[in-house]
């Protein structure tokens, strides 16, 4: 029970946090790019252009057609292509070579769909499958493109990509620290514990109802872990050492956190002031924001390995002596 109550509320944060795909957040508001981006939202109400791909031979009447469908949808401003501007009475002949050859190539014909919606947001996802369905009605062939679909299949696939790296990590965690310290419930303690300061890093932000760029949990739930669980296996190895050196639990604990909160708060302290200041300094926002998840993290593992593990040592004493190598005999 201990450890489901350790581990639930990580696994709760690294799903529920909120963060952002829209690479545009993270830079400074005063590069042009970003200027220019806003400029074009306020003066023609067009935060996202998606890029039709279209097969060059779909004819110019069932261009108008799925035109006309794809403006009926909702947050398009509009769909522009060479058919939907030269009309139903115009050729496509009349045009001059180098002009439709700018957007009609032998293969493909290429058509903007403007919309209001912004990207990664939950509408223009939505707009997205219905374009997208719109489209293969008319060319099977055709292809829907730009920042916007890019940045939708990003977030399945970085959805899944958390779950998997988060366990990698885990287990590799798992493993090392099994080998070392010939310990099966040593391993499970430790990942345990840190897991819980990763959750309580990332459980901040979700209940302030801030948001991290899209990077952030997957970075943190690895540094995180990765950098200070030997804040953990410190305090454990001195504590092994005492029980086999003949010592009570109690007394073992007690001595474990004596000798190791020094070395502890010292490596967590320095951990914090170099990515904090790094936090500090930087305008660019997922620099900062991760230096300060990073630094935020270095002191809530301080703060678990000091105060909840020496009390999970003490309570699961009995399991530690039965599941390690040579401790069982040495604590008789």
């Amino acid at each position: 029970m201990i450890l489901l109550v350790m581990i639930i509320p990580a696994f709760y944060g690294y799903r529920n946090v909120n963060v952002y795909y829209d690479m545009s957040k993270v830079m400074p508001p005063e590069l042009e790019s970003v200027q220019a981006n806003k400029k074009l939202e306020e003066t023609f109400d067009m935060s996202t252009t998606h890029l039709l791909l279209v097969d060059a031979d779909v004819s110019q009447k069932d261009v108008r057609d799925m035109t006309k469908e794809m403006q009926q949808v909702d947050g398009v401003k509009s769909v522009i292509g060479i058919d939907s501007l030269l009309g139903a009475g115009i050729p496509e002949s009349i045009l001059p070579e180098d002009v439709l050859s700018l957007v009609k190539g032998d293969r493909y014909q290429l058509m903007l769909v403007n919309s209001a919606y912004v990207i990664s947001s939950d509408e223009v996802n939505a707009q997205i499958d219905s374009l997208n369905a719109i489209l293969k009605k008319y060319d099977k062939g055709g292809m829907l493109i730009g920042e916007a679909p890019c940045t939708k299949d990003l977030i399945a696939c970085t959805d899944r990509d958390f779950t998997v790296v988060s366990l990698i990590s885990i287990i590799a965690i798992f493993v090392i620290i099994m080998l070392v310290q010939r310990s099966v419930s040593l391993p499970v303690l430790l990942v345990a514990v840190i897991e819980l300061a990763i959750a309580a890093n990332l459980c901040i932000p979700y209940y302030l109802k801030q948001e991290l760029p899209f990077v952030g949990p997957i970075l943190i739930s690895t540094i995180q872990l990765g950098a200070t669980v030997d804040y953990a296996i410190l305090m454990t190895t001195r504590y092994k050492q005492n029980r086999l050196a003949g010592k009570d639990k109690k007394e073992a604990v007690q001595d474990a956190v004596a000798s190791a909160a020094q070395s502890v708060l010292v490596s967590g302290l320095g951990f914090f002031a170099a990515t904090y200041g790094v936090g500090l300094y930087s305008n660019v926002a997922i620099i900062s924001s991760m230096c300060r998840l990073i630094a935020r993290g270095a002191l809530l593992s301080v703060a678990v390995v000091l105060l909840l593990l020496p009390a999970v040592l003490l309570i699961m004493d009995k399991v530690i002596v039965h599941t390690t190598a040579g401790m069982k005999k040495a604590a008789c």
